[in-house]
C-alpha cells in the first residue's frame, strides 16, 4: 500500500466523471491510456462491467467494509481510495489518497484488493482501455 500521504500524481475531483447509478456507491472514473495518460470520455464505447453490475459491486463493498477489529473510539471521516481496472479486466494500482487513520485505510485497501476481476472498458475502435475509480469509504459510528 502506498504510504505517501503526497502523491505524485494528485487528483482533483474535477478530474474523474461522476458514474451515473441508482445505487448508494459515490463512485466516479477516469480514461487512460497506455502511457496512463487521461482520454476524453467521448471515446467510450463501453463502461468496465462488474459482474451483476453496480449493485453487486455496492452489496460486495457492504459485505467486506468491515470497522477495524477492537475499535474503542467513535470515528467519523472519509478515506478516498483510487483502483485501476486494467484491459484485462484486473483491479491494480489501489492507492489511498486520503487518509483517516492507518487501520481504517487499511481496512479499505482490502476491501478493494478483493474485488473480483470487471470486462474491461472499450473505445468506440474496440480498443480496450484502463478506467482509473475514485471511491470514497465514509465512516460514521453513533456514540
Amino acid at each position: 500500500m502506498e504510504n505517501n500521504s503526497e502523491s505524485k500524481n494528485e487528483l482533483t475531483q474535477s478530474e474523474f466523471k461522476k458514474v451515473e447509478s441508482e445505487n448508494s456507491l459515490n463512485l466516479e472514473y477516469q480514461l487512460l491510456d497506455e502511457n496512463e495518460e487521461q482520454i476524453n470520455f467521448a471515446s467510450l464505447k463501453k463502461m468496465p462491467e462488474f459482474p451483476g453490475g453496480l449493485d453487486s459491486l455496492t452489496k460486495f463493498i457492504q459485505r467486506n467494509d468491515k470497522f477495524p477489529q477492537g475499535f474503542t473510539e467513535y470515528i467519523n471521516g472519509k478515506v478516498k481510495s483510487t483502483f485501476v481496472v486494467d484491459t484485462l479486466g484486473k483491479v491494480v494500482d489501489i492507492e489511498i489518497i486520503e487518509r483517516l487513520r492507518k487501520d481504517y485505510d487499511t481496512a479499505c485497501y482490502k476491501v478493494i484488493s478483493k474485488i473480483p476481476d470487471w470486462k474491461p472498458a472499450e473505445l468506440a475502435n474496440n480498443k480496450k482501455v484502463k478506467v482509473k475509480f475514485l471511491l470514497p469509504f465514509k465512516f460514521v459510528t453513533e456514540e
